[in-house]
């Protein structure tokens, strides 16, 4: 009779504790930068966004708007046939690119947030901008 009660016990415990572990459970999904807060630039809304890329075609930047988490590095490579530079408009950013028509530039952010805006000199319209969250 006393090993019906140990098993009868021991059979309640292991119930308690599935039933326990079970509820514990909540949402364990973990927000790894999927883009369920689509703000339109791809990069999501979830992590931060420390590099990103910027493709120059013949007479526009794609994506032309990035957002990217303080001290992110943005590369822009060079894919059109016609040569083009990044520009931006404040000096607190970096240098401008060379001409070129092949190869990359790469600019550290700042790590002030705000809108940086750039453009190439050469081509009226080709503007774009790296908005630092």
């Amino acid at each position: 009779m006393k090993g019906f009660h140990v098993r009868r016990r021991t059979r309640w415990v292991v119930m308690s504790l599935l039933i326990t572990v079970a509820g514990c459970g909540g949402d364990s999904s973990t927000n790894m930068g999927d883009d369920d807060d689509d703000d339109g630039n791809g990069n999501g809304g979830g992590g931060p966004t420390v590099t990103t890329s910027v493709s120059v075609g013949d007479n526009f930047f794609d994506p032309s708007s990035n957002a990217v988490s303080p001290g992110a590095t943005v590369t822009w490579t060079w894919a059109g046939s016609r040569g083009h530079n990044v520009t931006f408009a404040s000096g607190a950013v970096s240098a401008p690119s060379n001409t070129q028509t092949n190869g990359t530039f790469q600019v550290v952010m700042p790590t002030a947030t705000g809108v940086y805006g750039y453009s190439c000199t050469i081509h009226s319209g080709m503007d774009g901008a790296v908005t630092v969250q």
